[in-house]
Formats: structure tokens, sequence, C-alpha cells
């Protein structure tokens, strides 16, 4: 038995005081009042020091797997390996559930660094579900490009067989969507292949522009079988209310990075899961221009954060909302706790401390002389894998 004493104690709707956490084997086994601490013997106690103690992170949308198997074009790493000292780093991040979403694409653009063919993005999610013992649960998110028919059959096997824990629809081709300005996506074949002649850009874009696209029979097939399967479903960088509808019609309950305020609250309207960036947060505004995260968050219309390319972010983003931006604590962190559970599908085991739940918790300080928080302890299902000595 571990007990958790001396902490402020975050639930999905407030914050508790002079209470402690009980924790057995790997469940939240109850919250009971500080003074009933001297009727426990034989226990493992956890001196909070007054710090938060809250739910783990479960990070929905993650790009870190990639760019630690491809720090730089060309060159490939060993994808156990990167999974192994990820599992370390992301839980002194706070990060308890990570759902690694891997970009499935052919596309000259969204192929990271142009390295990885579809099948080693694919064998990603293989090497994801056999390694066992880490400390962090590992789940894969299969980021499908539409430009990419060819992975459609591999991606319904690996969905049957229990290797695909989200699925994302995706189209990134220019002239439409994140791309629609096509001078955006003339500074992204820059940042790609550097400083190129206007022929070539514009040979890459019609590359890009002829590549055929997933057949409505398989879109059909890959609905079909995540829905079978309970795999949550999302689609990316969504832009209209045409967008909206085919989602609903398909059962697609997860809108990722909604362009504009006015779709982003049309989602959350029509019952979806919204999602927006930690990077926006912490930078305060869009790379490219997008919706501002914390304005979607503070008029209601986003419901959950993710740390999209920046792992580290996450849970400085979430702080910063609170103690920065005046917005509850248990509202934010919600946002990357129970919120993603439920649009995951796994709110009856995870994101919340709540008794009968896995005990996934962290325990952090916020530091206002930095405007940082301050990591201390990570349980995972009731084991504790990280005791920082920060004082």
């Amino acid at each position: 038995m571990i007990i958790i004493q001396n902490g402020k104690i975050v639930t999905d709707d407030k914050v508790l005081d002079k209470k402690i956490l009980i924790i057995e084997k790997d469940r939240i086994a109850e919250i009971a009042d500080e003074d009933t601490l001297l009727n426990y013997k034989d226990c493992t106690i956890i001196n909070a020091e007054g710090g938060y103690v809250m739910p783990g992170l479960i990070d929905i949308h993650s790009d870190v797997i990639e760019t630690s198997i491809v720090p730089r074009k060309g060159l490939i790493f060993d994808y156990t390996l990167a999974l192994v000292e990820l599992d370390k780093q992301l839980m002194n991040q706070g990060i308890t559930t990570m759902y690694h979403s891997v970009s499935i694409a052919n596309s000259t653009i969204c192929n990271r660094n142009r390295t990885l063919s579809v099948p080693q993005m694919l064998e990603i999610g293989n090497v994801i579900y056999n390694t066992s013992n880490l400390l962090i649960n590992h789940r894969f998110h299969a980021r499908l490009e539409l430009n990419t028919p060819e992975a459609v059959d591999v991606l319904v096997e690996m969905m049957n067989n229990g290797k695909v824990h989200e699925l994302s629809l995706m189209d990134h081709t220019p002239g439409q969507g994140q791309y629609s300005d096509m001078d955006m996506f003339k500074k992204e074949i820059q940042k790609q292949y550097g400083n190129i002649s206007f022929e070539k850009q514009e040979e890459i874009i019609a590359i890009c522009q002829k590549k055929v696209k997933l057949s409505d029979n398989m879109i059909q097939k890959l609905v079909t079988t995540a829905c079978k399967k309970n795999i949550s479903m999302a689609y990316h960088d969504v832009e209209n209310v045409d967008q909206l509808k085919w989602m609903k019609n398909n059962n697609i309950s997860i809108c990722e990075f909604p362009l504009n305020l006015d779709i982003a609250k049309k989602a959350i309207e029509k019952g979806m899961y919204c999602i927006v960036g930690a990077p926006n947060i912490i930078k305060e505004k869009s790379h490219n221009n997008n919706l501002s995260a914390i304005k979607a968050i503070q008029l209601n219309a986003a419901n959950i954060v993710c740390s999209d390319y920046y792992s580290s972010g996450l849970l400085c983003a979430l702080f910063q909302l609170a103690f920065k931006h005046g917005i509850s604590l248990p509202k934010v962190i919600s946002l990357a706790t129970l919120n993603p559970a439920k649009a995951l599908n796994i709110s009856n085991s995870r994101g919340s401390i709540s008794p009968g739940k896995y005990a996934d918790i962290i325990i952090a300080k916020y530091n206002h002389n930095y405007n940082l928080p301050i990591l201390r302890y990570v349980l995972v299902e009731g084991r504790i894998v990280s005791a920082l000595g920060y004082m």
C-alpha cells in the first residue's frame, strides 16, 4: 500500500486539501481524511510537500517517436532503442500514457524528413505493440494520409490484431485544408528542401496534387473496422462544416487541430472532442497562424490538449493555463487526463483520481519564479517509477 499525504489532490472538479490518497496494488483505493493516516500500518508514505497530486497525463497526439527514430534526414535509428529511451523521457515529463502518432504517408511533404517508407512507418506500430516491461503505457496512433491507399489493408489487419489504438485521417494536399494558402505550402517545401528553384517547387506541388487518394470503399473499410474494435477515430485540420458532417456520419468523434474558432465551436456543439496543441499555448499563438489554443479553451471551443511536436511542453502548458490565464486547475488538468481518456474509450480505468481506476499519478509543484511546474513523483499503475530530487 502507498499513501500520498500533504498534497493538493486534483480531481476532475475540485482541488482537495487535508486529504490522503490511498493506493492498493495497482489501483486507487480511496481519498480519505488526513487524520485517518494513523490507522494504516506497514505502508509506503509519499510526502507531497504541498504539491499537486494529479492524474498522469494522457497524450493523445505526439510526433516524438518519429523524430527520435529519424532525427536527421536519411538517418534511421533502431525503433526499440527510440521507444525505450522515450519511455524514460516521457515518464519524467508527467506523461503516463502516450499515443504515439505516426504519419503513414507517401507524400513528399508529410513523410517525416522523407526517410521512412510506408512499411517502415507501419512497423513502428508493431514495435510499440511487441515491446513490453516499459515504465509507462505506450499506444499506437496511426495517422493515415489520404493519398496512401497502399497502407489500408495492413492497417485493417493491425486493427483487427489489437495493434492500433487510435486512427486519424488527414489530407495535406496543397490547395485545401492547412495548405489552402499555397504560399504556406511553398514555405513548407522550403523547410524540407531548402532554397530550390521555382520550377522545382511547382513540380513538387504537382506531384502532391496528382497522388491517388483512398476510395470511399477503402475509407469505409477502415471506419467499419475501427468501430468494430472500439478504436477512436480523428480527422486532422478540420476547416468546414461539411467535414464535420462527414465525421459525424462516419463515427469520427475527434476533431484534431481545427483551423478556425467557428469550426472548433461547432465541433463541440456536435459532441465531438476538439484538440489543440501545447506548443500553441506556450508560444501563445499557432505557428501556422491558425486557431489560438488559449482563446479556444477560454471560450470552451477546445477540450483536449496534446503535446503535438513538443512532448516536454504538455505539463507546462497546463500549468500556464491555470497560473497565467486563470483557468481553474481541475479544468486544465482534465484537458490532458480525463477528456482524452473519454475520447479514447479508456476513462473507465484511467484519466482521473477516482477509486477503482489505475493509480497513474504525478506530483508536481509550481515554481512561481520560473513559471514552470516541477515534477516530483510519477506512479504508473501503483508503482513509483520516478522520484525526482528537485527541492
